[in-house]
């Protein structure tokens, strides 16, 4: 297994975004959404543009496990001869290669995770990473359950190897998260009964799980768990119009709508030790048809830019900064034990 080509001390006092994604979705591209592909190149000079160090990265999709003809229905329906051999393999290995193969005067730059299907071919996934880490250093595990259209909850049986193999390895798990009622795949109270079956396993909880006061005071009180705040602009956006991902409002965590940046100095203020800055990219702009559940679609356009997530990072006072892309990051990442996360 490769030794970790970078290190907590080597990033100390780096500007890290938690939450980017490389390599294609294909469904996005065959159904005219939006964005649809990223490049470790591009990213790069994406990070040289708006002063960011380095990214946490993971695929944008398994599209290429699935039927391309599903596609338009909104359907992820395992292909019977599919492109990659397994949930994500292929995406997987393009990631690495793209890191430290075809850009590697970059790789100091970027944190490579990989993405699993927590309820599908379980056992091939897992043959498949031991393999990938032989040859490159895996760092975490990204899960979006809606991207696969497979229960988060599959974690605590068929999909019980994932925690396994995480907790083997002292690393953590990244989960696309939602408070959306009618989403099957992704909904926090599916992610926290995964969670707090799993106290030794970090875990981190994506899209400040939906501005939800409740689920952030949870979060918050668990030494385990942190929250990301990626594709904060258009969150905020969806908060204004009452989207059904974002918390009611009687349930919805104060703060001033109007503007994302203060939205994020309102959440640092109140758990400073749990909130981790991530951009999304290049999904801080979400313009698609997605499947929430059996029957339930939703429809987003959905526009920002990085410039917007990294305004909000930009806009903290320098304490709060360092916590938000530094240091609660490397604790998320580099796995101090769960007992010492402070708390507020």
């Amino acid at each position: 297994m490769p030794e970790k080509h970078v290190t907590a001390d080597a990033l100390t006092d780096k500007v890290i975004d938690c939450h980017s994604h490389v390599g294609l979705n294909l469904k996005n591209y065959a159904c005219r959404e939006y964005p649809y592909a990223q490049t470790i190149e591009g990213l790069y000079y994406r990070q040289r543009a708006a002063g960011v160090d380095v990214n946490i990265v993971f695929p944008a999709s398994g599209s290429l496990f699935f039927d391309p003809s599903y596609f338009e229905k909104g359907e992820m329906r395992p292909a019977r001869n599919p492109l990659s051999p397994a949930p994500y393999a292929l995406e997987n290995e393009m990631m690495m290669l793209e890191v430290f193969e075809f850009n590697p005067e970059h790789k100091e730059r970027f944190i490579t995770f990989v993405m699993a299907d927590p309820g599908r071919e379980v056992r091939r996934q897992l043959q498949l990473l031991r393999e990938l880490e032989r040859r490159f250093p895996v760092y975490g595990i990204k899960i979006s359950s809606v991207d696969c259209q497979s229960r988060i909850t599959s974690l605590l049986d068929v999909g019980r190897p994932f925690l396994d193999y995480a907790a083997e390895r002292n690393i953590p798990l990244l989960l696309h998260t939602t408070v959306d009622p009618s989403e099957d795949y992704s909904r926090a109270a599916l992610c926290f009964q995964v969670i707090e079956e799993n106290p030794h396993v970090r875990f981190c909880l994506a899209h400040c799980i939906g501005f939800h006061a409740g689920f952030l005071q949870k979060a918050n009180d668990m030494p385990n768990v942190w929250v990301d705040t990626a594709a904060l602009k258009i969150q905020v956006q969806c908060a204004r119009e009452n989207n059904r991902i974002i918390a009611p409002e009687k349930e919805r965590f104060e703060g001033d709508y109007s503007d994302h940046t203060k939205i994020l100095g309102a959440l640092m203020a109140r758990y400073p030790d749990t909130i981790m800055w991530g951009t999304d990219s290049p999904w801080y702009t979400f313009i698609c048809r997605r499947k929430q559940g059996e029957g339930s679609y939703l429809p987003f356009r959905l526009k920002g830019r990085y410039e917007d997530e990294k305004a909000a990072l930009d806009a903290l006072p320098e304490e709060l900064r360092i916590k938000a892309c530094n240091t609660n990051t490397l604790r998320f990442v580099f796995g101090t034990q769960p007992t010492a996360k402070e708390k507020t």
